[in-house]
């Protein structure tokens, strides 16, 4: 009988329980002029809340859904991922690089710690003007543990061989050096997606629909959408999160017709 995996983030999902949508979306074919329908693959929210070590269901579940709906053809990753689990992400990435198909990477928001893993699986990365790229060091939560001192040493010794890992998969793809990538996620970099195209973890910059491949110009970066992403919770983990992304939404400025409504509908429900 398979092990139960670990719940590793709060939130409501259930063990094996896919975190990811698959769904087919139409492509404007403009050379053509017709409609074609490509494999959408979308990650909003957690790389999974349970751990997937010693888990051989739900990366099996990944693989199966993704050769059943993509079939071998092109497919395209949506993103907006504050992270999650690292060894979901490690795998989830293995899996879409050995995918025979071209695989187009959107961030859409945000792609952030173990997201980063699953985005630099694109052939193709391309990244919304105003979303983020974060990267930092690794870290592990222990609920009521009691630790001894070879038992730390050890843990130490396997998050600096995990950072390793990490270093190595981004100086691959950006080019950088190995100490400049060391140093970026100690100090948990954020990054623009001007900076994000700078430093190489992306090829494209999307800008009002279109693909920017010059970060001459760094745009003015009010990201609204991605708050829902960012909780409290999530705020207390990181230090550099951007000033724009804790901002609170502005207050909505109802009439008196609209207050009334709201109050007729609550005098309902009570």
């Amino acid at each position: 009988m398979p092990k139960e995996p670990i719940r590793c983030l709060e939130g409501n999902a259930k063990p094996h329980e896919p975190f990811w949508t698959f769904r087919n979306a139409v492509i404007q074919n403009a050379a053509a002029d017709d409609e074609q329908t490509e494999t959408e693959l979308e990650f909003y929210g957690y790389i999974s809340e349970y751990s997937w070590f010693d888990d051989d269901i739900t990366p099996k579940l990944f693989r199966d859904q993704l050769n059943q709906y993509g079939k071998g053809g092109p497919i395209t990753i949506r993103m907006n991922s504050g992270g999650g689990d690292l060894i979901a992400g490690s795998v989830i990435r293995s899996i879409l690089v050995e995918y025979p198909g071209k695989v187009t990477v959107r961030i859409d928001g945000l792609a952030a710690s173990a997201a980063t893993l699953v985005a630099l699986a694109g052939d193709v990365i391309r990244m919304q003007d105003s979303a983020y790229f974060m990267i930092h060091d690794p870290a592990v939560s222990f609920f009521f543990a009691t630790l001894n001192v070879e038992y730390v040493e050890r843990l130490n010794a396997e998050l600096k061989a995990v950072k390793a890992g990490l270093v190595d998969t981004y100086a691959k793809r950006t080019g950088l050096s190995t100490e400049k990538i060391s140093k970026m996620m100690t100090q948990e970099s954020w990054l623009s997606a001007n900076e994000a195209l700078n430093y190489g973890f992306v090829d494209e910059v999307i800008t009002d629909g279109k693909k920017a491949k010059d970060a001459a110009v760094t745009p003015n970066i009010v990201n609204k959408a991605i708050l829902n992403a960012i909780t409290p919770e999530l705020a207390k983990r990181y230090v550099n999160i951007p000033v724009n992304l804790l901002q609170p939404a502005e207050e909505p400025v109802l009439s008196n017709a609209a207050m009334d409504a709201l109050r007729a509908e609550v005098k309902i429900l009570i």
